[in-house]
């Protein structure tokens, strides 16, 4: 490419002077792995888009303070290369906070180590991390600015901060350290569609995005977006083709024709549109974030707020879905940008993908409570209980160990306090109860008062263990800064004192000691890391089926997949082809609470996104 220069009044965008009209899609590079990013970005030039939109995860490429990773999927050069082979522009978004139903928004758990720092604010601890991380970030994408012959026309500042805050010295403070690094494009922000969501997240003359749902009609937002968007070209961040799904409740789909009959009227009202998601992803790992609130809570009779964490799939009813495919959608969206643009609609043909099945002996079992050794991360004694950010964990598990003190008498409820977000309890190493947070226990047979279990204590010393999960930061609000993983206190009418605490980061499964998988591993509800080999065909993909497990993590060839939970409504993990070999493939599944003996698991053929959603627990 050119070097090139975007610029723009209040009637449109012009690049090196000439109307340039907006027709673009979010596509994440790190939901994606790099085998299929460019079938992806075929995909958008065959529909039409100039523009590709995507966020930049500062967790994800600063795991640790200082230590950062710019490899495989987040390989950022890379993926702005392949735009700009294909004539793709890109919209830029490194903000430190992305929300996009991903961890904590994007944002570090690390922050939350520092019980003093504000984030999202002008706030000195803060913008010290933000300034490191930007020192090493932008000159990652400086070279693909198109001021330097790049892709990239545009760099966000922030993520929708009209719904979180009015720190403008925080937008100013941001704004001038991109700039400071060599950031010389324009900047934009992108915010919600109300006049107090675009006051509060704006900066300045910059460029002003606007988000909302397609379905709602463009129309409806024309007097809101003459007024607070007077200075800037109609600018849709985000057109939200689809939304997000959540464990435990049903995949809510959007109508393909109504989405299509949205962009039509977009592009009549002269608005430049970037779909939100144009193509699904994966959040691979432990990066599917949560939400916390009550308009998230669609059950009838369920209490609110509720805690609800993201399913590992973000096909989010896209135009293109999670594992690639052009979905109706895409074809009826396409139809009328031909349309607009007086060109031929084209025939609705798919391309052409093979996909696999299978099914794989797991013959290897390693007990959790057997392998603590091999799976701790760090080790310590204390007082009390304290989350796991506290001892340098971001992800996985962590197990605490504590001392009943013996006695003969009546139960009491035996809780983990201040706990996020999943618990299971074990005493003297037999299961007693599981709590979810935000919903009831259940137990393996203990009384249940007032949503807690029960515990009656034996004349001796009882060892409680408790194995808390973390399933997912909160990805969006002011629930954020709280969002400490673990638990605080164990409490039996009184608080119990004295603290064994062994961080599990589930990131390194190399020393686990394998044996025969037998059936008696299934019978006390205890967790359990399943292993099995199998052959297939490489490059070819497949989906993991977990019907018959509970809930848990899942790798293949030492690559996390991600979280499963039988709850669904997701039913598969997509298993990307380029994962996969001719022989010798491995699969690692840790069921945490088996309700059966596994002695297998299959690989299908299919996706299963739409399966029957029950409450979690």
């Amino acid at each position: 490419m050119k070097k090139s220069m975007l610029t723009f009044d209040k009637a449109s965008f012009y690049l090196d002077g000439e109307p340039f009209r907006v027709i673009a899609g979010d596509i994440h590079y790190f939901r994606i792995l790099p085998a299929d990013w460019g079938k992806r970005l075929d995909l958008a030039v065959d529909f039409g888009l100039n523009v590709v939109q995507t966020y930049v995860p500062w967790n994800a490429h600063e795991p640790t303070p200082g230590k950062y990773c710019f490899e495989g999927h987040l390989d950022l050069g890379a993926y702005l290369q392949a735009c700009a082979d294909r004539g793709l522009y890109v919209f830029l978004r490194p903000s430190p906070y992305i929300c996009s139903e991903w961890d904590l928004g994007g944002l570090p758990a690390w922050l939350l180590r520092d019980r003093e720092m504000v984030i999202r604010s002008r706030d000195a601890a803060y913008m010290k991390a933000v300034r490191r991380y930007y020192e090493t970030l932008i000159p990652v994408f400086r070279p693909y600015l198109s001021t330097n012959g790049g892709p990239i026309l545009a760099v966000a500042i922030e993520n929708e901060y009209g719904s979180y805050g009015n720190d403008h010295v925080y937008m100013d403070e941001l704004a001038k350290l991109m700039r400071e690094l060599g950031v010389d494009v324009p900047l934009y922000t992108t915010d919600g569609d109300t006049t107090a969501h675009i006051t509060f997240g704006r900066h300045n003359d910059d460029v002003i995005g606007v988000n909302y749902r397609a379905t709602r009609g463009s129309s409806n937002h024309a007097a809101m977006i003459a007024d607070q968007m007077a200075d800037s070209p109609y600018f849709i961040g985000e057109f939200w083709a689809g939304r997000s799904m959540h464990w435990g409740e049903p995949f809510y789909h959007r109508e393909p024709a109504d989405t299509s009959d949205a962009f039509r009227e977009a592009l009549a009202l002269g608005g430049n549109v970037c779909f939100y998601m144009f193509s699904g992803g994966t959040n691979f790992g432990f990066m599917g974030g949560a939400n916390h609130g009550g308009s998230y809570s669609p059950r009838p009779g369920t209490p609110a707020p509720r805690y609800v964490p993201h399913t590992t799939s973000y096909d989010v009813d896209a135009l293109i879905s999670e594992d690639g495919i052009p979905t109706e959608k895409f074809y009826l969206c396409r139809d009328e940008l031909d349309k607009y643009l007086g060109r031929p609609c084209r025939p609705h043909t798919p391309p052409a993908r093979e996909t696999q099945g299978l099914a794989v002996t797991l013959d290897k079992a390693a007990p959790l409570f057997e392998n603590l050794d091999a799976l701790t991360g760090r080790y310590s004694e204390g007082v009390l209980p304290r989350p796991m950010e506290d001892y340098g964990q971001n992800y996985g598990m962590i197990l605490y160990t504590q001392e009943l003190d013996g006695y003969e008498g009546d139960g009491r409820p035996l809780v983990p306090e201040d706990m996020r977000d999943r618990a299971s309890i074990y005493t003297d190493g037999d299961y007693f109860a599981t709590y979810m947070r935000d919903r009831g226990v259940k137990t393996a047979g203990a009384p249940v008062q007032n949503n807690k279990a029960i515990y009656t204590p034996k004349p001796q010393p009882t060892r409680v263990d408790v194995l808390v999960e973390n399933t997912g930061r909160v990805n969006f609000g002011h629930q954020m800064p709280t969002e400490r993983k673990g638990m605080t206190a164990l409490s039996f009418g009184v608080m119990l004192y004295g603290c064994q605490t062994r961080t599990l980061p589930l990131d390194d499964l190399s020393r686990l000691a394998w044996r025969e998988n037998r059936e008696t591993d299934f019978a006390e509800n205890k967790p359990v890391f399943l292993r099995g080999e199998f052959d297939a065909r490489a490059n070819v993909d497949s989906y993991v089926h977990f019907d018959g497990f509970s809930h848990g993590y899942i790798w293949i060839n030492g690559f996390s997949l991600g979280r499963y939970d039988s709850c669904g409504p997701q039913m598969t993990l997509y298993l990307p082809g380029s994962l996969l070999k001719e022989s010798g493939n491995v699969i690692e599944v840790l069921d945490v609470l088996p309700t059966q003996y596994n002695a297998s698991i299959k690989l299908i053929d299919h996706h299963i996104l739409e399966g029957d959603a029950v409450e979690m627990s």
